[in-house]
């Protein structure tokens, strides 16, 4: 049993890009995991499994349309006297007074999608405000490590992004990430289309053309069906077959399979092995030591 190949794989998603132009509550689609993992199969592999997990997704923005929040008005953390449940109080207060109804926020969402069904809830979402400065918010920790299914891929899934308000002209929003995971697959065995041609040609005591040019012959069989020797060459010009070149005795043979050429006639001295590959696709003289005779061919291309 063949044994597949494993392949590690990595990469960016592409950029998502909101403004001005974005719809509230359109969900755009952030990462195809069917997408990514055909994107990295290769060409010549069947049955793959494609395995993979997000390593970073991050938002970078800059919003200068929504009203600015006094500094004094943030909440006031103590990260060493105040527990979790303190701090998380803080913090909803805070959203609760400023948010896309108070016109301080616009909130950004990301869903999942199962194969063809519809998009489901928002698995993670956060405020973006006006800072007066660039904005970063990395949406990998703590938002998505809860959520194996937007962490881990799975090729059915897809992730994406909407958002609840709206953008100014000179908003901009993009979220960035990256990805890591492996294909395993087999390799397609190659298989290659093979034309024959065969028969037979009257040669006597005049060079006679057996066989035309063909670039990408690849196998030839060659026989002496007559009563005589047979002189062949292997030449662009009729000019150049004479007793001078290799032969074929009555019911002998010539048997050339890429670069290796047999045959148990005569002249083998003036044969060059080197150039048997050249010799295959370039036409075929012949001419006989006396009378006529057939000379048989089979050629494979």
């Amino acid at each position: 049993m063949r044994e597949g190949i494993k392949q590690e794989v990595c990469g960016h998603i592409q950029p998502l890009r909101l403004g001005r132009n974005t719809t509230p509550g359109s969900i755009q689609t952030l990462i195809d995991w069917q997408a990514i993992a055909d994107y990295h199969q290769p060409s010549n592999s069947i049955n793959y499994i494609f395995k993979g997990q997000l390593e970073y997704l991050q938002c970078d923005y800059y919003i200068t349309s929504l009203s600015g929040i006094n500094s004094k008005n943030l909440p006031q953390i103590n990260k060493l006297r105040e527990t979790n449940l303190q701090k998380q109080t803080k913090y909803f207060d805070f959203k609760r007074r400023y948010n896309v109804r108070s016109g301080h926020a616009v909130e950004l969402m990301l869903h999942t999608k199962w194969g063809n069904e519809d998009w489901g809830m928002p698995k993670a979402g956060e405020f973006l405000y006006n800072l007066g400065q660039y904005g970063y918010l990395n949406f990998f920790d703590p938002y998505l490590l809860k959520d194996a299914e937007i962490l881990y891929s799975d090729i059915r899934y897809k992730i994406g992004a909407s958002i609840d308000g709206a953008f100014g002209d000179f908003d901009i929003v993009e979220i960035n990430g990256g990805y890591s995971g492996t294909i395993t697959y087999f390799e397609a065995e190659f298989t290659e289309e093979v034309s024959e041609n065969a028969g037979s040609v009257n040669v006597g005591e005049e060079a006679t053309q057996i066989l035309s040019q063909r670039s990408n012959r690849k196998i030839l069989f060659v026989s002496n069906d007559g009563d005589s020797r047979l002189y062949f060459r292997f030449a662009n010009s009729s000019s150049l077959v004479s007793i001078n070149s290799p032969f074929l005795e009555p019911g002998e043979s010539l048997s050339i399979d890429f670069n290796e050429a047999t045959w148990s006639g005569g002249n083998q001295h003036q044969w060059v092995t080197a150039a048997t590959k050249y010799y295959l696709t370039t036409r075929l003289y012949g001419i006989r030591e006396a009378g006529d005779g057939k000379v048989g061919y089979q050629e494979f291309y």
